[in-house]
This record gives structure tokens, C-alpha cells and sequence, in this order.
């Protein structure tokens, strides 16, 4: 916080309005041999223009002016959005008992009473100008720190961009939907060695935190040598996130590699169950073996085998989308991912579209508030 001198060499407007000429010089006065600057309006209509092209710092209200009156005037600047912070102090002649309720409950910040004691005056001035100041720079810090999250935003999309594409007759599409501007999902088709990599994974926590251990969990994955099998694979990238995952964070991960021959090989580290659809039916797929934590938990990955056929789908998700709530906070979760899931295949057109926009359904007028990152295989 500023010092008592570094505060009075501050260059702040204060605005004086009241339709009394003589009050209006008086104050003007005694605020300007403090060392603010002022600027004055003897109507509501006048300090309207006024607030509208200066930066005003405080605004000094007088109750009864002709047209419209102080306290109507405070109400207006309070249902204004670049207003709602302004320090409104209300000097009246009004009894100060009622006066002061009424400031309070039409938005001013206090109330001093005609005629004024300059060194109260002067006093409150200062004290909701220290206010205001703290206010200003958490607005510019909040400002700054939205632009570096669209920056960061920005190389995140380039890190996690979504993908549409068809490998021998299978369409792979991904969705990465995150709740902040950035967020803690990871999700990723590609193909490799004549094999279809597909890989999700969820960081514990949201925002930039999260989405540094997301763009290190990609780090690992170009990494990965060509010729390793899935479980080398899923021990290489536990064994390298572990060493840098911080102890109260997590990673939850699902590692499936399909050949051509429809053959799907996975591992699921703690992550929600995948979902397959065949032969009209879907199912979620067994198997769970531990997450990635920030210790060693000397995991032994246990790889499933299912063989597939031409016409099936599957899909896998983030808890986003299972964590996500209706009205009543009743959450969907997995059993009901799959209705979903199935529903939206049934139904025939884009999966994830239609996933997606059931979950919205879900939710109602509550917004999911939860990363939420999706795949669909289609064979």
C-alpha cells in the first residue's frame, strides 16, 4: 500500500456536484489546496457528461438538486458497469441518521453531513481513494493476466488442436472443450507405424497449472520411440511425469493403439471407462490400472485386448463431461455417459456433436464446470 506521501502526490479527480454555487467553491477550495484536482456540476445532467469523458477518482453527491436528485443520480452510476466501483460520497444538510440509510441503500459508499468538518472530509476522501486505487490494480492486473491467458490460450490450440481424419477406412475425431480459457484435458489421434494412437488424459485442477502438466504430457508423447509396445509406452510416459508432477497433482490417462486389422490394445490409468458400440449394443470397457501421481507407486499396467468389428464406434472422455450437473446438482456420471453415448450414435450424424450437445441438455441453465476433452473412433 502507498504511504500518507506518496497518496498526496497523487494527481486524483474528484467530482463536485451540487447546485449550490457557493458549496460548489467552497469545496473546490479546500480540495484543491490538498492537491486534487477538480472539476465541478451543479446538476446530475452535467457531472453525467463530465463522468462520461474524465477519469473521475471520487465523486462528491449532493441530495437535493432540481430535475433529478442525488440519490436517483447514485442509483443510475450504480447500474452502469464502468460506474459500479466509482466512490460516491453523499454531503448533505439532510438529518444524518436518515440520510446516511439512505445513501447506503442507493449505492453511496458514506455520507457527511452540511456543515462539514474539512478534515473528516478530507480524511474519508483519502480512505476510499486508498480503496479505489487497490481496486485499479487488480483491474489492470486481471486485464493483464486475461491477455496472457488468450496468449497462452492460443499456444494451447496449437498444442491440443482438434482432429478430423480417416485412416484406412476409420474416422477419428477429437473435442477439446476447456472451462477456463485454458485448461488440464489432453487429447490426440495420430498414426504411427501402421497404428492408430489414441490418447486422452485429464490434469487434476484447472487453468494454467493444469495445462503446463497437459503440454508436458505431449512433450512425452513425442518422445515415445516408434518401435515401443503400449505398455512401454505407458511406462516411459509415467515414469518422466511422475519425476516433474508436483505431489497434489494428478493425471488420470487412457492409451489405446488400433492396428488394421481392428485389433485395439489398451491401458487405463485411473481414467473414465471407454465406451464401445457394437453390433447394436455399448458397452463400457474393463480394465483399471492406477493414475499418475507425484510418487512412485510402482504401477503394474495391465494391457486389455478386444478385438473389433467394421461399424463399431468407441469413445473415450474426460470427468468433465461425467461430473457435469443438472438443475438439482445431480450428476451425470458414467452410466449416464453411456445412455448418451448410445443415444447419440443411434441417432445417427456427428457423435461428439451430438454428445456434446446432450450433456448441454443435461445441464440445463448450469454450464458444465469441468475441462471436457472427447474421441470417437469409428470403424
Amino acid at each position: 500500500m502507498k504511504s500518507d506521501t506518496e497518496f498526496n502526490k497523487q494527481n486524483h479527480n474528484i467530482l463536485i456536484v451540487d447546485d449550490v454555487h457557493e458549496n460548489v467553491e467552497l469545496l473546490k477550495y479546500l480540495l484543491g489546496s490538498e492537491g486534487f484536482k477538480t472539476y465541478t456540476a451543479f446538476s446530475a445532467e452535467e457531472a453525467r457528461l463530465i463522468l462520461v469523458n474524465t477519469p473521475i477518482d471520487v465523486l462528491l453527491l449532493d441530495v437535493n438538486m432540481p430535475i433529478q436528485d442525488g440519490f436517483s443520480f447514485c442509483r443510475e452510476l450504480r447500474g452502469m458497469d464502468q460506474f459500479k466501483l466509482l466512490p460516491i460520497l453523499f454531503i448533505t444538510s439532510i438529518d444524518r441518521e436518515i440520510g446516511f440509510e439512505e445513501a447506503m441503500k442507493n449505492g453511496g459508499d458514506d455520507f457527511i453531513n452540511k456543515p462539514f468538518n474539512k478534515r473528516e472530509l478530507v480524511a474519508k476522501i483519502h480512505s476510499v481513494l486508498r480503496i479505489k486505487d487497490l481496486q485499479d490494480e487488480l483491474t489492470q492486473e486481471k486485464a493483464k493476466f486475461e491477455r496472457e491467458l488468450q496468449a497462452a490460450r492460443k499456444v494451447q490450440d496449437q498444442l491440443i488442436p482438434e482432429k478430423k481424419f480417416i485412416w484406412n477406412g476409420i474416422k477419428a475425431q477429437t473435442l477439446f472443450r476447456p472451462f477456463f480459457q485454458i485448461g488440464g484435458d489432453f487429447v490426440d489421434c495420430f498414426v504411427d507405424a501402421k497404428k492408430l494412437h489414441i490418447v486422452i488424459a485429464d490434469c487434476s485442477g484447472h487453468g494454467p497449472s493444469a495445462a503446463l502438466i497437459g503440454a508436458m504430457f505431449k512433450m512425452q508423447l513425442f518422445n515415445l520411440n516408434p518401435s515401443m509396445n503400449l505398455k512401454e509406452r505407458v511406462d516411459y510416459i509415467r515414469k518422466n511425469m511422475e519425476i516433474v508432477l508436483p505431489e497434489d497433482y494428478s493425471i488420470t490417462f487412457c492409451y489405446a493403439m488400433l492396428d488394421q486389422d481392428l485389433n485395439l490394445t489398451y491401458i487405463n490409468g485411473g481414467h473414465p471407462a471407454p465406451l464401445l458400440f457394437m453390433n447394436g449394443q455399448t458397452k463400457s470397457l474393463e480394465g483399471r490400472s492406477p493414475m499418475i501421481m507425484g510418487i512412485d507407486l510402482h504401477a503394474n499396467d495391465e494391457v486389455q485386448k478386444i478385438q473389433l468389428s467394421t461399424g463399431s464406434k468407441l469413445f473415450l472422455y474426460t470427468d468433465g463431461a461425467s461430473e457435469a450437473m443438472d438443475s438439482g446438482s445431480l450428476f451425470l456420471g458414467e452410466e449416464g455417459m453411456l445412455r448418451i453415448f448410445h443415444q447419440a450414435v443411434v441417432e445417427g450424424g456427428e457423435t461428439l456433436v451430438n454428445v456434446q450437445e446432450k450433456i448441454l441438455q443435461f445441464c440445463g441453465e448450469r454450464p458444465p464446470t469441468d475441462d471436457m476433452a472427447m474421441v470417437c473412433i469409428q470403424l
